[in-house]
């Protein structure tokens, strides 16, 4: 750990690890279709000063977030 985060704190940056794209053709060679490795998406955090890292879930606006994920709602259930 840096003496900076020691004193300040951690700068946390939020990055994702994507798995490599391959692209091939079809069976008649026309067409080039996507493929991907086994790997999901991971998404992190790490540190601008110390490079140290925690694994963070996928925010609400990302592309990859699980649908079946449920939101957090706001207020009490039946309050007005």
């Amino acid at each position: 750990m840096n003496i900076f985060c020691r004193l300040f704190g951690h700068t946390w940056w939020p990055e994702i690890d994507v798995p490599d794209i391959r692209w091939n053709t079809n069976k008649d060679g026309h067409v080039l279709t996507a493929t991907s490795g086994e790997d999901s998406v991971r998404h992190f955090e790490s540190c601008k000063r110390c490079g140290e890292h925690r694994d963070v879930r996928a925010r609400s606006h990302d592309a990859d977030r699980p649908a079946a994920q449920p939101e957090a709602t706001k207020g009490s259930p039946g309050g007005s």
